[in-house]
């Protein structure tokens, strides 16, 4: 009976160690240029310049992206996709 409650604390624990913690470097999936007509990437100096659908947002803020969005990043207008851990 004791092993048991022991591994069901570790259980537990462990459980909770990964809670809030920084994701794994693969987690977030790369951000997509996106293309023009001809193949080329549409350049951008703020997120607003960026080309988009009605289902698109711009992106709010540089950290834990929840929905894909739209940015502006070293001038080039991207899709950024949630992360998938």
């Amino acid at each position: 009976m004791r092993t048991r409650i022991g591994a069901l604390v570790l259980a537990v624990v462990a459980g909770l160690a990964g809670c809030n913690s920084t994701p794994p470097e693969g987690c977030a999936p790369e951000p997509q240029e996106l293309l023009d007509s001809e193949g080329h990437v549409y350049r951008c100096i703020a997120s607003e310049d960026c080309p988009r659908t009605s289902r698109l947002t711009l992106c709010v803020s540089d950290t834990d992206v929840l929905d894909e969005c739209i940015r502006c990043l070293e001038t080039k207008c991207v899709r950024v996709f949630p992360e998938v851990c």
